[in-house]
This record gives C-alpha cells, structure tokens and sequence, in this order.
C-alpha cells in the first residue's frame, strides 16, 4: 500500500520524530519514483516529479529550469526554458521567470542561483520577497539539477505554510530526477549513434527519416517550401572496381563531407544507402535547381572523376508523405542521371568502354541499396 506523507504527518507542532518522517518521505520517494526511468522525455519526467511533490510532500508551486537538447534544434532551444510550472498566480509567474531566466543568460551557471535549502521569505533575495508575499510563500527554494558533476538547470520548490526542514529529502528528491535526467540523456545518446551511419558520420536512413518527420511535424505554417533532395554518384561502381572499395570508401566520404557543409544547420544530411545521399532543407522552390547545380559542380570540382546525379521536389506540393515526396524527386533523379550517361557517353567517358549502366536502382523510400 502507497504510504502518503499527510499533512498532520509534516506540519510542525505534532508529535513526530524526524526519523519516522524521513522514512516515509524515502519510502514514497522510492515507490514514486520507480516508474520515472520509463518516461521518454524530460518533460514526462517533471511532469511526474511535480505530480509526486505537490500529492505527497506538499510543495505548493513550483517549476524546473532546463536547456533541452533536441534532435532538430532552434535558437530557443540553446536557451534555458521552464518546464512544468505549478502553482503560481500568473501576473506573479511571468515576473518570476523573465527574472530567472535573464539571470540565466549571462553567465549561464544554475549553480550560482541555488540555495540548496528552504529559506523564508525574510531571507529571500530583495526581489523575491514582494513576489512570494503577493501569493503568500513562507518558505522556498531551489536545487540544482546535474547531469554527472555538470549543472544543467534547477528545481524550484515553494511552500505556503512551515514546514519541518526537510531540506535532505528534497536534495534527495533533486538529485533522484538528475540520475533519471542523465539515464534519458545516455539513451539518447545511444539513440543518436544507432542513427548515424558509421562511415559517413552523417544521419543513416532511419536518422534522416526520424529527423524529416519530426522537422515536418514542427514546421510552422508559411515558413517557406521544405525541399526534399536525392544525390546519387554517377558510376559508383566503376570507381569501387578501378580503385578498390577503400578509396570507393573515401569517396563517400568526401561527397557526405561536401553535402553536409554546403548546406545551413537545421538542414537535414542522411546517406540512404550504398551511394544515395539526401537532403531536406528549406528554399524558395524558383531556386533549387541553382542550389543542386552549385552542388554538384563543387563535388566535380573537388574530386577528380566523381559526379553526382540529383533529382528534388517541393514538400506538400509533389507529396505528403516520405514515399510520395521519394518517389518525386526519384523521377528528377532518374532524368538527371540519363542526360549524365548520354553526356559521358558522348565524351567517352565510360569506364573500360563499357555503357554506363544509369538506370536508377528504383529502391523506393523503404527499400535498401547495396554497393
């Protein structure tokens, strides 16, 4: 059975040791928190702890402050935010958080604003005392949150009425969201590597695919066009089978190198598979061709006897879907790599005399490529 930390259990003047408090604090600490390692966000994770503090040990309001990292990120995203917020009157929550987190800018150390235990009001900071007496705190406080020794945001607990000091048990609480906090991190870390292609470095086809559909999902609404792209190096195979699979290797290399500097961050760079390479990135549709040209003309110019092919289409114009909008730029790329073959064979430069073999693979969104 759950057990509950009442309030006649924590106010002061009852009859109750501290050691008898302590053990049911660690007790519901223990039972609450068994099912944090299960959220797959931060933001489900304070949601849970916030849920646990107010239910249990009566923290009245409340908030954590966190610079998240993202997969797609953003300027605001390099920023500390608050998260979970409880509690507050909002006229009071907006002074409160411009503050803090304009504290937060420069320097950008959470350590350096932690108590580390509850003080009284009388003991707050200047501009803390008009605020908490306007809503009627007694008593709060803020506890850094860490990743390892690194601080990474804070906890900030209120209480309306006194309390026992139970400073130890929130400090175990604190440090109790940080190991889940650094789990989460470590999976995602893990998530991160599963999705990079080992040779490349860039995003492998499950990668690019998770990152374009989350970059979709958040696109603000007449932000401009998403352009969808497909590279392809034009007779791959000849130069694996002239030079060997190692220096075919370091071609690829160099062309992930060349797409992923070329274009802005944000952009999304993934190897599909064998020699395909793609693009998300957003442009005015009037001037990818330009932007595809200039591409392929830099991987030309930068490494000798080694051309692309490229096709493209418009997000939300050509397709909705990652297949639709594939199969799209796929028609562009199999044109593309035609007019390529007929002008090599005009300069006669297929490899041994040979007709270079252009056809596209036609793998399709979900299929696989092999070199």
């Amino acid at each position: 059975m759950m057990t509950r930390i009442t309030n006649a259990t924590i106010r002061v003047g009852e009859e109750i040791s501290m050691g008898n408090y302590l053990e049911q604090a660690l007790t519901t600490l223990i039972q609450e928190s068994r099912n944090w390692g299960s959220a797959s966000r931060g933001l489900e994770l304070f949601h849970a702890a916030r849920d646990m503090l107010q239910n249990f040990y009566h923290v009245d309001s409340g908030y954590f402050v966190y610079k998240k990292q993202v997969v797609v990120e953003s300027d605001a995203d390099k920023r500390f935010q608050i998260y979970a917020p409880w509690g507050m009157p909002s006229e009071c929550q907006d002074v409160l958080f411009e503050h803090v987190l304009g504290q937060l800018k420069v320097p950008s150390d959470p350590a350096q604003l932690a108590t580390e235990k509850w003080v009284s009001v009388d003991e707050a900071d200047t501009w803390l005392q008009s605020l908490w007496r306007r809503w009627g705190i007694s008593t709060g406080g803020t506890w850094v949150l860490t990743i390892g020794s690194f601080p990474v945001g804070m906890a900030v607990f209120h209480r309306r009425n006194p309390h026992v000091d139970d400073t130890m048990v929130m400090r175990l609480i604190v440090r109790q969201i940080s190991l889940v906090m650094e789990m989460l991190r470590y999976r995602r870390q893990a998530e991160e590597v599963s999705q990079r292609d080992p040779l490349t470095g860039i995003y492998n086809r499950r990668g690019a695919t998770m990152r374009i559909q989350t970059l979709l999902a958040l696109r603000e609404s007449g932000a401009g066009d998403w352009i969808f792209a497909i590279f392809d190096l034009n007779d791959f195979k000849a130069i694996n089978d002239r030079l060997g699979h190692p220096q075919g290797d370091g071609v690829l290399m160099e062309v992930a190198r060349i797409l992923s500097s070329h274009f802005r961050e944000g952009d999304i760079c993934g190897r599909w598979g064998g020699d395909e390479f793609v693009i998300m990135f957003r442009s005015p549709p009037h001037l990818v061709p330009s932007i595809i040209e200039r591409v392929k003309s830099k991987v030309k110019g930068e490494l000798k006897g080694v051309s692309l092919s490229a096709g493209w289409a418009v997000w939300g114009k050509e397709g909705t879907t990652l297949e639709e909008i594939y199969r799209a730029a796929d028609k562009r790329l199999y044109q593309d790599k035609r007019q390529a073959d007929k002008t090599r064979y005009i300069h006669g430069e297929g490899m041994n005399g040979e007709q270079s073999t252009g056809g596209h693979r036609g793998n399709g969104a979900t299929g696989s490529n092999t070199r």
